[in-house]
């Protein structure tokens, strides 16, 4: 992780051509969800669990292909800002003199909460495309009203189906009624559904729709 250089919110990856210039290519935007316990990418059971948070676990799954063909953004974690990281972010690119083409929005899990700022008003129209992945999308129990998660989805879905793709769990959403619908809206091409493999946990199965999605990506 020596390529990474750190900014206010995560860290950045830097897409360079076989010359060793900087390309000038899409920007993939990552916020992943909660800490993961350790043991669900190594298998080993400790009396003490160690959690892995979303900054570092989330760069798992960003292969050398992918950082070849996007300049990638991972947040700290799915508590940050997403405005303060993504303004972090653009400042350091712009710094480094680093050019995009376009860039895409990809939310893991909880990363759908700092994905609502990014996301509100007009802030879908900086994106070409939106990945919602596995999200969770549950009643709060911090927020007023509660409902505010399924309904900021529910209703984003609505008016960016075109630009928007979810990848999904049974249960991932923790909301059968807003999962069911953002599936109706996007159609069995945009919303793909990714099922238990045997001797997979439930978090195994949630941690690999990141496995699927990002083959998706334009």
């Amino acid at each position: 992780m020596s390529d990474l250089i750190d900014v206010s919110g995560g860290k950045i990856s830097i897409a360079s051509n076989n010359d060793g210039t900087t390309k000038k290519t899409t920007l993939l935007v990552v916020f992943g969800g909660v800490d993961v316990d350790k043991k669900e990418f190594d298998g080993v059971k400790r009396k003490k669990p160690i959690y892995v948070p979303s900054g570092d676990y989330m760069w798992r799954f960003m292969n050398d292909d992918l950082k070849g063909r996007f300049h990638i953004f991972v947040s700290a974690s799915n508590a940050v800002g997403g405005d303060a990281s993504y303004q972090s972010l653009i400042s350091k690119l712009t710094e480094k003199k680093v050019t995009h083409t376009s860039e895409i929005l990809y939310l893991f899990s909880g990363g759908g909460g700092p994905g609502t700022q990014l996301l509100d008003g007009n802030g879908a129209d900086r994106f070409s495309s939106v990945f919602l992945v596995d999200i969770w999308m549950g009643f709060s129990k911090k927020r007023h009203p509660a409902s505010f998660m399924p309904d900021f989805y529910k209703s984003f879905v609505n008016t960016h189906a075109d630009k928007t793709t979810y990848v999904f769990t049974d249960g991932g959403a923790d909301n059968d009624k807003a999962r069911d619908f953002l599936v109706n809206k996007l159609g069995s091409q945009k919303a793909v559904e990714v099922d238990n493999q045997k001797g997979e946990d439930g978090m195994q199965t949630h941690l690999r729709t990141n496995d699927v999605a990002l083959k998706m990506l334009p």
